[in-house]
């Protein structure tokens, strides 16, 4: 369906579900799209389950609505359906799902009976997010049942940030020629490698020229395999003074990381840097990009490492469509293979820069948004 602006030059509304306060994969992903989307065509308001968010205000200043779920669909389908049609009376074009797994349909079938015109499914991981095992075995269960009964009238598009969060999501319910893979991407620029701002917070962050800086981006939840990777430095701090490790993010295993890094005695060299905005300027200050997580349905901050110039070792449960230079190495989660391969790059190499190549194989922000412009217009 065509969705164009009309000649009263009325916007298209969009409505996200969901946004989050934890700075994660989805959550930057929409915001980075709002960010570079054309606003006067378009208009973004957003849904979250977090009770509040950071940037809240900043999202109203720029006209975007923002609407507090009080609880989830599985919780209290009553109560759910009252305050998503209660949304859903604001007028919107398109509702834009974004999600990790399988709870049910209630969403999507509420924006069907408010005869939403374009209702988008976009599946973002390869699992399910929950901490806790005996929850995540439940969650896996009740995904593999939902989804066993999804079909594709459900909604009008199928999206998703891999082949392998399709395979996830959609299995063989959606028609392949129906899911249309959309990597993420990045303003490339800004993570061009730069070495005045490698020298700036270095300085910053009281890292020394000979230090060797091991980086992390990532929730602390349990996909993103923190545990992992402490041991890792753990062993690598051991064999050299110099290393150091910088944790980017914040999430529900945070503390349980801090206090085993105190445990290990690497307080002074393990850094807890939060949610930060210069992610960018941060992965300059790296040496090696580290990321050895038990599962990923695509894994944005590889390409911003990747633009930034940095060796990346990854596990190899992340989507290959994530390796666009020759920066990435894939391994086994094996302690000693990744402690061998991280100190053997703490040799050095020539850092280059990689974003022409970014660019050509279309992991640029224009390339994406205008992606999405196509597709929430129809054009």
């Amino acid at each position: 369906m065509y969705l164009n602006t009309n000649s009263a030059g009325k916007k298209i509304k969009i409505l996200h579900f969901t946004i989050s306060n934890t700075g994660g994969g989805i959550t930057k992903f929409i915001l980075r799209l709002w960010k570079y989307i054309d606003k006067d065509r378009f208009s973004f308001d957003f849904v979250t389950m977090s009770n509040y968010l950071d940037y809240a205000e900043q999202l109203e200043k720029e006209g975007c609505k923002i609407y507090y779920l009080s609880v989830y669909a599985e919780e209290d389908k009553e109560r759910f359906a009252k305050e998503v049609n209660s949304i859903l009376e604001n007028g919107y074009d398109v509702v834009h799902l974004h999600t990790n797994w399988w709870r049910g349909f209630w969403l999507e079938k509420l924006a069907q009976k408010k005869g939403i015109s374009k209702i988008i499914v976009h599946a973002h991981s390869t699992g399910v997010h929950i901490k806790e095992e005996q929850s995540r075995e439940a969650a896996n269960k009740l995904h593999y049942e939902q989804r066993e009964m999804l079909t594709d009238e459900i909604a009008t598009d199928f999206l998703a940030c891999s082949k392998e969060a399709a395979e996830w999501l959609y299995k063989d319910k959606i028609p392949w020629e129906k899911i249309r893979i959309i990597p993420g991407a990045v303003k490339l620029d800004k993570f061009k490698f730069n070495v005045s701002i490698r020298t700036e917070y270095r300085m910053k962050l009281g890292i020394q020229t000979g230090d060797f800086v091991i980086g992390h981006i990532g929730r602390f939840a349990y996909e993103k395999n923190h545990e992992f990777l402490l041991e890792i430095f753990y062993d690598i701090a051991m064999r050299d003074e110099n290393a150091k490790l910088l944790l980017i993010g914040v999430g529900e295993l945070e503390s349980s990381i801090r206090t085993k890094a105190q445990k290990y005695g690497l307080k002074d060299k393990v850094l807890f840097l939060g949610k930060r905005e210069d992610v960018n300027c941060l992965l300059q200050v790296m040496d090696v990009f580290a990321f050895p997580s038990f599962y990923e349905g695509y894994g944005l901050v590889l390409i911003e490492a990747q633009a930034a110039g940095l060796k990346c070792i990854v596990s190899n449960t992340v989507p290959r469509i994530t390796k666009v230079t020759d920066d990435v190495e894939y391994l086994e989660l094996n302690k000693e293979m990744w402690v061998e391969k991280l100190s053997k790059i703490s040799c050095g190499y020539e850092r280059k820069d990689t974003s022409h190549i970014l660019d050509a194989a279309g992991y640029g922000m224009e390339t994406m948004v205008k992606t999405f412009e196509e597709i929430y217009s129809g054009e």
